[in-house]
């Protein structure tokens, strides 16, 4: 049995409200989602299965794919990095270092504030997987039986 990128896919994207991602053409997304979870499979260092047996190759529109059948432990483990993955461009974006004005009156719009924002949602993903992993790992323990 294995496990189709896709299916990480999906739980990332249903924690994603962003607009610009459903603009985008199906291949395209299937692309982007493809780097941030090559991206995020190192980070999960605990994982019981290899994440390295996989089949990442898309020629003939194959379905890529990790060669195990992976618990959905490990997939909403990897899910959730697949966000973090996603926020980090928008967290070192040069935009939120620039100053934004409206049309209407001039009004300036803190990028600080949104800064904090998506930090603040970074650390609370990075605790979500951390508490995932150790539950995970914990619970999978054969010392602890």
């Amino acid at each position: 049995m294995a496990t189709s990128y896709e299916e990480i896919y999906n739980l990332a994207a249903n924690k994603i409200t962003d607009p610009e991602i459903a603009l985008l053409l199906p291949e395209d997304i299937e692309e982007l989602f493809h780097g941030y979870l090559i991206s995020a499979i190192p980070k999960f260092r605990k994982c019981k299965n290899d994440l390295s047996n996989r089949d990442s190759k898309n020629y003939y529109n194959n379905v890529r794919h990790f060669n195990v059948d992976l618990l959905d432990v490990e997939k909403e483990i990897l899910a959730i990095l697949v966000v973090r993955e996603w926020l980090h461009p928008q967290l070192y974006s040069a935009l939120l270092t620039k100053q934004v004005f409206s049309d209407k009156e001039q009004k300036y719009y803190s990028q600080s504030s949104h800064l904090s924002e998506l930090r603040a949602l970074d650390e609370t993903l990075k605790i979500d997987a951390q508490k995932l992993s150790r539950d995970y790992t914990y619970g999978n323990s054969e010392y602890l039986g």
